[in-house]
């Protein structure tokens, strides 16, 4: 007799070999405390401005060029500071880069990480920064949450990029890390 297979245990089998998370065995309807991911489109991930000065929240890499001080302000983008005068540093602007964690620069050139995306910005004038060039989906897309032993909803990329995880009531929570 040739073995059956159940498409759905399949495919969540395939996304956990792909993406990271493991199926849980079958099981009558249950609800349990898990996690869901919260999306934002690839057009608003993408959008990167330049704005005021903003207060340091969460910082997190600093890099010094020159006399231009760069914080990053985790996940959300890179304060801009004149430390030319350390002892009064003034505060240029903050580039707004969702889901930046890492920054390197050459030049009057930034190179920054935007969620799946790493982007090339000219700082050649911090208070109007350009994007230089974009390359798309140049990291991988984080379809599981970083904390394990985990029950969640597992992620589905055409709703758009996971930009935090939200702790709630699940229905038959299909991964598992």
């Amino acid at each position: 007799m040739p073995k059956r297979y159940f498409p759905s245990l399949g495919l969540c089998v395939l996304t956990g070999l792909l993406m990271g998370c493991e199926p849980v065995d079958s099981e009558p309807e249950t609800t349990t405390t898990g996690l869901r991911p919260v999306y934002a489109s690839y057009t608003e991930i993408r959008s990167i401005q330049t704005l005021d000065p903003q207060p340091m929240r969460n910082p997190g890499k600093i890099y010094l060029k020159d006399n231009l001080l760069l914080v990053n302000e985790v996940g959300r983008g890179i304060h801009l500071i004149d430390n030319s005068n350390p002892a009064q540093p003034v505060k240029l602007s903050f580039v707004s880069i969702p889901g930046n964690l890492d920054l390197a620069m050459k030049g009057s050139v930034l190179y920054a990480d935007n969620t799946l995306d790493l982007v090339a910005l000219d700082l050649s004038n911090p208070r109007a920064v350009k994007v230089v060039k974009r390359i798309e989906n140049a990291f991988p897309y984080q379809a599981y949450p970083s904390e394990r032993g985990v029950r969640f909803e597992c992620a589905d990329p055409e709703k758009g990029v996971v930009v935090r995880w939200e702790k709630t009531s699940l229905k038959n929570a299909r991964c598992h890390r």
